[in-house]
């Protein structure tokens, strides 16, 4: 599996939250401490993959409705893997009514929210609505609202499983027309059905370059064009489970620039040590320094080459 930390900028109100009176709140939590983080969820950030991946050219699920369903249940995904790159890349559920048992697929890609380092002012931008120019409707005075903002360094986690392109029984069950044209193999007494190899590396390699450029654009904004300003990259590619890679990935803020001292941190822990895995740093600035030992600096174009290597092979 592959293991992805990414630290980025964010500024102005992205993911907006509740409208409370005239003011359009931003998304955050509140530490125990009382630190206000603000943050962009993961289903945000899902969307905006799958704009980005749709404008690469593959299909995404549209969603289906199924009128006889009960109102909470009527909308659902149309859990066709084969066809839609996000149901197997991000997974789905396909409802089948009250008391019924979903079809679903755990999707071999999970991904964090976006959440600010650190306590983070948030500051309220003024505006207000004109009538237009052209506007038939007698003069009307202007109608004022505020917005929250706010700038932060945030971080993303990302966990890549090898079960891209592959599907068991289970989530194919009933689907006799998409498991047309899949490769079959029996695999201790399970029937599990694949893409071809080719589809399969093609899918990863456009994730991890619209993922990892970055090159999608966050919606829900309120008042600004919003693509990620990334600092650094962290991709940890291990044979043997999930490691605890994620803390480690930190921002000096005194220094502006890496914490290479959490990232020595990391490499000294026994159980990465024993695990044998391969360890990558994406540095976007290019002036943060040398990392340690055992961590090695790549480009972004090497790093969608290893991971997608890793996963479905050479």
């Amino acid at each position: 599996m592959a293991q992805i930390s990414v630290l980025a900028r964010i500024s102005g109100n992205v993911n907006a939250d509740e409208v409370i009176g005239t003011r359009i709140t931003l998304k955050k939590m509140y530490s125990s401490s009382g630190e206000v983080l603000p943050f962009v969820s993961a289903r945000a950030i899902k969307y905006a993959l799958r704009q980005a991946l749709k404008a690469e050219g593959f299909e995404v699920d549209p969603l289906i409705e199924n009128p006889k369903a009960e109102e909470t249940l009527r909308l659902s995904d149309s859990g066709n893997p084969v066809k839609y790159i996000d149901n197997d890349l991000f997974g789905y559920m396909v409802t089948l009514g009250t008391g019924k048992t979903a079809r679903r697929r755990q999707g071999p890609i999970a991904l964090s929210y976006l959440r600010a380092l650190r306590d983070t002012p948030v500051k309220a931008e003024f505006a207000a609505r004109f009538p237009r120019p052209w506007s038939k409707k007698e003069e009307e005075n202007p109608v004022p609202f505020e917005v929250e903002v706010a700038d932060f360094l945030g971080k993303l986690n990302c966990i890549i499983y090898e079960n891209v392109g592959i599907f068991d029984e289970a989530e194919l069950k009933g689907e006799d027309e998409i498991k047309k044209g899949l490769i079959y193999e029996n695999k201790n007494g399970k029937k599990i059905y694949r893409l071809d190899e080719d589809i399969r590396k093609k899918r990863l390699e456009s994730f991890l370059r619209v993922f990892l450029l970055p090159s999608y654009v966050l919606p829900r904004r309120t008042n600004s064009l919003n693509i990620p300003e990334y600092v650094a990259a962290l991709i940890t590619l291990s044979a043997n489970g999930p490691l605890p890679v994620f803390q480690y990935l930190d921002f000096d803020f005194e220094k502006n620039c890496l914490c290479f001292n959490s990232l020595k941190r990391l490499v000294e822990r026994e159980e990465v040590i024993k695990s044998g895995a391969e360890i990558l740093l994406i540095d976007y600035k290019g002036a943060s320094g040398k990392p340690p030992h055992h961590i090695q600096c790549v480009s972004v174009a090497d790093a969608i080459k290893r991971v997608t290597e890793f996963i479905c092979g050479k």
